[in-house]
């Protein structure tokens, strides 16, 4: 599965499961580095981030800051998980550091609160401990009030 294939029916389950919560969410198919072209606005107080900055190459990360920014509003908190290193199974993922989650940001109004190492038990898929084979972490950010002029 290709990850073209792979957005169309995560968004079909996600909605799937909405319905049978009783919650109606406005689910939106697009590209994380371009979120005003998908109708995203602006002003969101919390953004999450479960794996998709570290697979990212390293030259659209950039414009992943910028979307994500123009999407916060000031104050907003940013959680980003990601793996520090490429794993095994996936060697095309760049991954991600501490310097440079505080580079990248910084520079963009944000200030990293906290980065933490997750422990392997946290890490699953499918109910599945992954063990060691991942070394993820995870980062909590706040845009500060006033962000530097673009």
């Amino acid at each position: 599965m290709t990850g073209v294939d792979m957005v169309p029916r995560a968004l079909a389950r996600a909605g799937r499961k909405a319905a049978a919560a009783g919650v109606t969410p406005r689910f939106v198919e697009g590209d994380v580095t371009r979120l005003q072209e998908s109708g995203i606005g602006g002003g969101y107080t919390l953004l999450l981030d479960f794996g998709c900055f570290h697979t990212l190459p390293r030259d659209r990360r950039y414009a992943y800051v910028e979307s994500t920014t123009q999407a916060a509003a000031p104050g907003a908190t940013l959680l980003l998980y990601g793996f520090t290193r490429p794993p095994r199974l996936a060697p095309m993922y760049a991954g991600v550091s501490t310097d440079e989650v505080r580079d990248r940001f910084g520079g963009r109004g944000w200030e990293l609160l906290s980065a933490e190492p997750m422990s392997a038990d946290a890490l699953a898929v499918a109910g599945q401990p992954l063990g060691d084979r991942f070394e993820a972490w995870r980062y909590r950010m706040r845009r500060n009030h006033q962000s530097p002029r673009t």
